[in-house]
């Protein structure tokens, strides 16, 4: 793993952008929300995924020049077509429209259709925690997991994400998918011959498996705790592509195996402007008491530490801002790809 400062990241990303179309403004919301998510170690989800979006734009299923627009809104909602702009524009202009929602009615919802993968999740429901808001981001995608009983890829792994500000902590976020694990891992059991649990896939015929040849070939993922999983995807895909009359699950084409589809994905955005409720200071100081208690409580054998959710992620950026982002080999293959075509060198820490 080589290390790379975020800054010269996110600029390296704009340049590449901006060579494809895309304005300076929405480069930079792109790159940071990539960059960002790199930083937080969530590689899966961060600048790996620029090399694709640049081959959709160049397929003609991403509109590089697209601009959002809000089609209907109400007191504390709002709808936005997303016109097959970046996913990272459309998301972030839907949480920017559910905060300002929020500070004039307390809540704000925003549901956003016709856009593409959105990257994740977390980097959306902090930009309301940065705002001393609660927030919520979520998003449906193509289908990739079986309902309990069933066989076959039928709904999606439908990413959500919450995040909350505290006062002398970290925000506590959680950003999670509905499927037992993330299909990244099943693919790398693959490349690496080994077998896996069988509680994260089934087989062409539906039944759990430790053969991940499966995924892709018949097979699908799990939900997440069997029936709450499966639960949590519908919900999902209803609040984003029901709510906003945009794509569902079933209607969605992979983001990334089918390049010359237009994603369609549909994303939903929640603020929730704690102020607007009670006196802000004093909701982060119970939050304080609240994360020492969880923290303090007793600890299992072996154990010395438990972790709030996105603790372990706060840590990493704390430790990427000071040394920079440590990158996977995966990650670096994909953005040397992008670097040979447009001519750009990355400039990397030596």
């Amino acid at each position: 793993m080589i290390r790379i400062y975020e800054n010269n990241l996110i600029e390296f990303c704009i340049k590449a952008l901006k060579q494809y179309g895309v304005s300076e403004k929405d480069s930079r919301i792109t790159a940071e929300v990539l960059a960002g998510t790199d930083a937080f170690g969530i590689y899966s989800h961060g600048t790996k995924n620029l090399r694709i979006y640049i081959e959709k734009i160049e397929a003609g299923a991403l509109d590089p020049k697209a601009q959002p627009e809000v089609i209907k809104e109400g007191p504390a909602y709002a709808i936005i077509d997303a016109k097959d702009a970046m996913g990272m524009v459309a998301s972030y202009k839907g949480m920017e429209k559910a905060i300002d929602l929020a500070r004039k009615s307390g809540i704000g919802f925003v549901a956003v259709k016709n856009s593409c993968h959105f990257g994740a999740a977390g980097y959306y429901a902090n930009m309301a925690a940065r705002e001393g808001m609660i927030g919520i981001a979520m998003s449906n995608t193509d289908p990739n997991m079986a309902v309990p009983n069933g066989k076959g890829m039928t709904i999606g792994n439908n990413p959500l994400s919450y995040a909350v500000p505290a006062g002398k902590n970290d925000p506590v976020f959680l950003d999670i998918a509905m499927s037992a694990t993330a299909a990244l891992k099943i693919n790398q059991a693959k490349i690496d011959k080994k077998l896996i649990p069988d509680t994260w896939l089934i087989d062409d015929e539906g039944l759990p498996t430790t053969d991940p040849q499966y995924y892709g070939n018949g097979g699908a993922l799990q939900p997440m705790a069997a029936h709450k999983g499966y639960g949590l995807s519908l919900l999902v895909d209803i609040l984003c592509g029901l709510l906003s009359g945009g794509a569902v699950t079933k209607d969605i084409p992979s983001w990334c195996f089918v390049l010359r589809a237009k994603n369609r994905a549909s994303h939903a955005f929640l603020a929730i402007n704690i102020g607007a409720m009670q006196l802000q200071e004093e909701f982060k100081s119970r939050m304080d008491e609240y994360i020492d208690y969880v923290k303090a409580s007793p600890k299992a054998k072996g154990k010395d530490r438990i972790y709030m959710p996105g603790e372990i992620e706060w840590e990493r950026k704390r430790k990427a801002d000071q040394e920079g982002i440590m990158m996977p080999d995966d990650v670096v293959q994909s953005l040397e790809m992008v670097s040979k075509r447009i001519g750009l060198e990355l400039v990397w820490i030596e």
